[in-house]
């Protein structure tokens, strides 16, 4: 007679101890101290092999929309074709930034991100691209996010810009 089959959540037994193999058997992120996911809490390391996908879309703000933080100090939209400034905050705390930007004032913040989207001490310096050249974006631990010269307000890429929330 067969064993009935265990599962948890979703995941038969097999599934769980095959993706638990698969983490054990590959380089983990370095950035990742301690994850919750469900029930399944990884508290040292935790590896993946291939990419990571979240069911649905994320959960995407824009800057200046109804009920969203607004543009400060001159910042506005680069507009079309590119994405238009936003954030999300992903299932492991990261807080993900987006969008061209231009015309404010280099060294004052383009915009707040609200509480519990903040870093717990400023963030970056992070690396953009600011009118074909290297520049500066800074996340305060005041949400405050601000191109830093060498920054140009031509126009500055806040893609790639992510940390971990507070």
């Amino acid at each position: 007679m067969p064993l009935p089959v265990e599962t948890i959540g979703n995941w038969s037994t097999t599934q769980l101890v095959k993706f638990i193999k698969d983490i054990l058997e590959n380089q983990p992120p370095r950035n990742l101290p301690t994850a919750i996911i469900g029930s399944l809490q990884v508290n040292d390391t935790l590896a993946l092999k291939g990419d990571v996908s979240f069911p649905g879309n994320p959960d995407f703000h824009l800057i200046g929309a109804t009920g969203e933080p607004a543009f400060e100090h001159s910042w506005t939209n680069w507009g079309s074709p590119n994405f238009s400034a936003g954030y999300w905050k992903d299932p492991f705390g990261f807080v993900h930034l987006q969008g061209v930007i231009k015309s404010g004032t280099v060294g004052s913040s383009a915009f707040t991100l609200p509480p519990g989207l903040r870093p717990d001490e400023t963030a970056g310096p992070f690396v953009v691209l600011s009118n074909g050249a290297v520049g500066r974006v800074d996340v305060g631990a005041d949400g405050t996010v601000t191109p830093i010269s060498p920054s140009s307000n031509v126009y500055v890429s806040l893609h790639g810009i992510y940390f971990k929330a507070a």
